[in-house]
């Protein structure tokens, strides 16, 4: 009996590592594909491919410069969490099976250790290019500028203390017999970092998918963003510009409101209080939706800015 239960673990083993070889070749085969095609527009270079046997496959050190670009920027790990390392054997049965395929109930994707200079080039251009399509006539406005109405400038970044951006991201799904559950979350180090969660009221089918008709139900969401040194350093700044301590209240509360009707909500004074005791000193601010039956996504926009917060039942926190 001893003997069998070691040969079992000796096969088992060696089924598994043969796996392990078998995905890590077959995706360093198709990365190194991708990558030759991608060359005109930038040159990719990574160190290797990793997986666990939790379910987690990933392209470790990677290092991209983009054409036209000499700034290089750096992400030490990309990943595609799955619930189990069976579920990586089998990622291409999604674009073959038709209807037929099962649907993970959980499914993720990290990207950890992005790493860029604030005087990167490419950062330069991306803040410019999102400056000019505002067209934005306040956007020298020293108060604009401390606050990050409109982003923060690379000059901005570096006048913060902030020389060299570290970054994440995380976004998955999961679900239950009934409903859908979006989780992202992602941090700036030493600036902040937010968790959000949205719970719709219906699960994700192959069935949904293949007909392209999912129209997603809000049942109620959850933002939590938590200052790590931003605030404390942006009211520095602001102040060294000249700004009073109401006149820097105030920048924060114009970035807050442009940013939310961007995405077409007017915020009332049930969101603007908390944050305001957010600015004060206190470290978290919490976001809550919680409208009063399932309200599909698609129709907020039907709204005007100003009824959304009633629509969506709109609430703040400040801890």
């Amino acid at each position: 009996m001893k003997n069998l239960i070691v040969l079992a673990l000796i096969v088992g083993g060696c089924g598994y590592f043969g796996a392990k070889f078998y995905l890590h070749y077959r995706v360093s085969s198709g990365l190194d594909d991708a990558i030759v095609m991608a060359s005109p527009f930038a040159d990719i270079r990574y160190d290797g491919v990793s997986s666990t046997l939790t379910g987690e496959l990933s392209i470790d050190g990677i290092t991209a410069r983009m054409t036209n670009f000499d700034d290089p920027l750096h992400i030490d790990k990309l990943s595609l969490i799955t619930p189990g390392f069976f579920h990586l054997l089998n990622l291409d049965e999604l674009a073959r099976s038709g209807a037929d395929f099962e649907i993970p109930n959980t499914l993720g994707f990290a990207i950890e250790g992005v790493r860029a200079s604030s005087s990167a080039d490419y950062v330069r251009m991306l803040f410019s290019s999102g400056l000019e399509q505002s067209g934005a006539a306040d956007a020298n406005n020293a108060a604009a500028v401390c606050a990050g109405k409109y982003g923060l400038a690379p000059e901005t970044l570096r006048q913060l203390g902030y020389n060299d951006l570290v970054m994440g991201l995380r976004i998955a799904y999961r679900q239950d017999d009934r409903n859908l559950f979006v989780d992202a979350s992602a941090e700036v180090e030493d600036m902040y970092e937010f968790d959000m969660t949205v719970k719709l009221a219906d699960r994700l089918t192959p069935e949904l998918l293949m007909r392209g008709n999912y129209r997603p139900r809000m049942v109620e969401g959850r933002f939590e963003f938590l200052d790590q040194s931003l605030n404390e350093r942006t009211a520095k700044l602001c102040a060294r510009k000249g700004l009073s301590d109401d006149e820097i209240e105030f920048a924060h509360i114009d970035a807050l409101l442009a940013s939310g009707l961007e995405i077409g909500i007017e915020f009332d004074d049930f969101v603007i209080g908390p944050y305001k005791e957010f600015l004060a000193g206190k470290s978290t601010f919490i976001l809550t939706a919680k409208p009063s039956e399932p309200i599909s996504l698609s129709q907020i926009a039907l709204y005007k800015p100003s009824d959304v917060p009633a629509l969506l039942n709109l609430s703040g926190e400040a801890l």
